[in-house]
């Protein structure tokens, strides 16, 4: 039996936190391709007798495939190979002069699916591609939003187990009230350890593009376990049982050794994976995001307790538990702001990226929720909680109201920080080492673009299209209205391609904003040549809506 005093489960409890920030870890991102073999749009002389990708960061393969122009597998293709962050694949037939289109799906090192398509030819110009749009169209996953709720409630089960044993570990609660927050933790941690597991089997089955019955397949499991979803399963399985055992009726006193070690033990298993905890430098962001998490699972730990001393406790021994809370909480928040504040920025970059991009947005979502959160902390503990230790009748029931309406905000806060994990970070797109650049500004720095301007209803839009070549393209538009100034503040933008001739319609690409009135879009559709029709549906407001077209040559 493994039993220590109080103030050993603290120091235990700091000894693991600081082993897992030291603990080598491979810094990513989600990846992002930066050279490939053949390049994009090249001709070649002669069949090449391998293909090769590059990326920012190490990958895990799901599949690398050759089209030809009919949709058919093509090449032969040997196993795949990695090298650092090149991907390679022999090929075992030698291929016939023609049109190509290579095809990956790879899974980043965040477990983040990401593909792409790159055309090139062998002795002759590249031809048209519409006979093989099926096979290269970007793929989706039913798992994603099973994926999505899985791990909103990963993130707020483990922090409620977690939580639930650091507020035994560090308040000076009576009996009753340290017996509330076990009850607690205790279902908490073993719906958790549930969670971990199927994220492992969800996460492969998005990952291999599965349909409903792959999570009961070795496929979709087989995948999950070469992720690092594995690892943190690996971590967070066992501290969840550890923190099931520790949190066992009748401990008394409460198991702390067991609790420390299963608290650290949890957090650690959220800094072996996703973009925050291993963003480089990882000692730091490691650190950064395990204090982060170690004060949020604190101070979610304490909601259910602190509401519960109303009842079980006289007022004023509540009002006093509810002002030790507060002392220590204020230390809490304060890590929680300084730390947010060194992940944010590691991700944003600069302040500019806080604006039109989908994760600015969701951060900015995350912080005024947060914002909220605080004032209704103030609010209790400037107001209601003396009036607790007044020992005024009406303040149990406010304060009892308001503690659940800081845990609904919690649960809200989670919900968005989970979307973050889904969101590709500003600093993703950009290339670390020497030399590093911007692979989109380096494509707009090529000159390799069409620009045109669309009309309709007296507005105006003008737009640039990179590289203006079959494949992926990417779209600065620019909206103004009949005085010819910038519309900054347009309510939306949608991106509506079409190639009529090959077939391709019913495209519709939501573009984000970007500082100065600009939108950006990538169009991933555009990899055959020809007259393309380029549509805009333009949002002046929620309910006033401009549709302009026109055609783009893409050669």
């Amino acid at each position: 039996m493994l039993k220590l005093s109080v103030g050993a489960g603290r120091a235990l409890l700091a000894a693991c936190l600081l082993w897992v920030s030291l603990m080598p870890q491979q810094a990513s991102a989600h990846a992002v391709l930066m050279d490939s073999s053949p390049k994009a749009q090249q001709q070649l002389d002669v069949a090449p007798q391998e293909v090769a990708v590059t990326f920012n960061e190490s990958v895990g393969p799901i599949f690398f495939r050759i089209i030809d122009k009919t949709g058919t597998e093509v090449g032969k293709p040997g196993e795949i190979r990695l090298d650092g962050t090149r991907m390679l694949m022999t090929l075992g037939d030698s291929l016939p002069n023609g049109t190509y289109v290579i095809t990956y799906r790879v899974i980043s090192a965040d477990t983040h699916p990401v593909g792409a398509t790159i055309p090139f030819s062998i002795g002759e110009p590249i031809g048209d591609l519409s006979g093989a749009s099926a096979a290269t169209a970007a793929p989706t996953s039913i798992w994603t939003v099973p994926v999505a709720v899985n791990r909103w409630l990963l993130y707020s089960l483990m922090l409620l187990a977690a939580g639930s044993a650091l507020f035994v570990l560090l308040m000076p609660a009576a009996p009753a009230i340290a017996a509330t927050a076990l009850r607690v933790g205790r279902p908490a941690a073993l719906i958790a350890a549930l969670n971990y597991l199927l994220a492992i089997g969800m996460g492969g089955a998005e990952m291999v593009l599965g349909n409903g019955s792959a999570l009961f397949g070795a496929a979709a499991w087989s995948r999950g376990f070469d992720s690092t979803l594995a690892s943190s399963a690996a971590l967070g399985v066992p501290a969840m049982l550890l923190l099931f055992w520790g949190c066992s009726k009748g401990a008394t006193p409460p198991r702390s050794g067991v609790l420390g070690l299963g608290a650290a033990l949890a957090i650690a298993s959220f800094l072996v994976t996703g973009h925050a905890a291993t963003a480089p430098p990882v000692w730091l962001m490691a650190t950064t995001v395990g204090v982060h998490l170690a004060c949020a699972a604190f101070w979610m730990g304490a909601f259910w307790p602190l509401a519960r001393s109303t009842q079980l406790l006289p007022l004023k021994d509540s009002g006093a538990l509810l002002t030790a809370f507060s002392s220590r909480a204020a230390w809490a928040v304060g890590a929680i702001v300084l730390s947010g504040v060194v992940i944010s920025w590691t991700q944003l970059q600069s302040i500019g990226n806080l604006f039109g991009n989908d994760y600015g947005q969701r951060l900015i979502r995350k912080l005024v929720l947060f914002v909220i959160l605080l004032a209704i902390a103030g609010l209790n503990k400037l107001w209601l909680t003396p009036a607790l230790e007044r020992g005024e009748p009406s303040a149990a029931g406010r304060i009892t109201n308001a503690i659940r309406l800081e845990l609904a905000l919690y649960f809200l806060i989670l919900l968005v920080a989970m979307t973050l994990t889904l969101t590709t970070p500003p600093r993703a797109i950009v290339q670390t080492g020497a030399g590093a650049a911007n692979p989109l500004a380096a494509a707009m720095a090529a000159n390799a673009s069409v620009k045109g301007t669309l009309q309709a209803n007296g507005y105006t839009a003008e737009y640039e299209l990179t590289p203006g070549k079959p494949g992926e393209n990417m779209l600065m538009v620019t909206v103004k209205g009949a005085d010819g100034k910038v519309l900054e503040n347009l309510a939306d933008l949608e991106v509506v391609p079409s190639l009529p001739s090959a077939g391709i319609s019913d495209i519709r690409i939501k573009a984000s904003k970007q500082p100065g009135g600009m939108w950006h879009a990538m169009v991933q559709e555009m990899i055959i040549p020809g007259q393309w029709t380029l549509g805009l549906d333009i949002f002046v407001t929620d309910y006033d809506k401009v549709e302009m077209s026109g055609p783009v040559e893409i050669r």
